[in-house]
């Protein structure tokens, strides 16, 4: 049974590429809708770095756990290393869409308060996706 999820995807790097070697790779897992452009956030942890960031869809026959660990296998094929202070790429998985199709928030994005932060926000607000 194939699932729905949203996926942040984001990037410290200065052009849009490993957003798009992202996307690329996500489309490996089953099919992928950009649902915004591109757009830099400043990031709200102080630093003042800028992120690019994404709102996508993807729909995938991958269960949670597996899809959670498929996308922390992305991350590292695209250059993600535990032990860096760059963020060359993440991508947190927001949501997944229930069998009525509204989303429901992913428990560890709940606990992390990934749906309250300001970028997050704005993605879910020009998308026009509440949680």
């Amino acid at each position: 049974m194939s699932g729905r999820w949203l996926l942040v995807l984001g990037s410290d790097a200065p052009d849009g590429a490993p957003i798009e070697s992202a996307i690329g790779a996500l489309r490996e897992l089953g099919t992928v809708e950009t649902l915004t452009p591109a757009r830099r956030f400043q990031d709200d942890d102080g630093s003042g770095r800028l992120f690019t960031n994404r709102l996508v869809q993807l729909e995938s026959p991958a269960g949670d756990e597996g899809l959670r660990g498929k996308l922390h296998a992305v991350e590292r094929r695209i250059g993600r290393t535990e032990h860096s202070d760059r963020v060359l790429i993440d991508i947190d998985l927001l949501a997944r869409a229930g069998v009525s199709g509204a989303w429901r928030l992913d428990p560890y994005a709940m606990e992390k308060g990934e749906h309250l932060r300001p970028h997050v926000v704005a993605l879910l607000n020009e998308a026009a996706i509440s949680l």
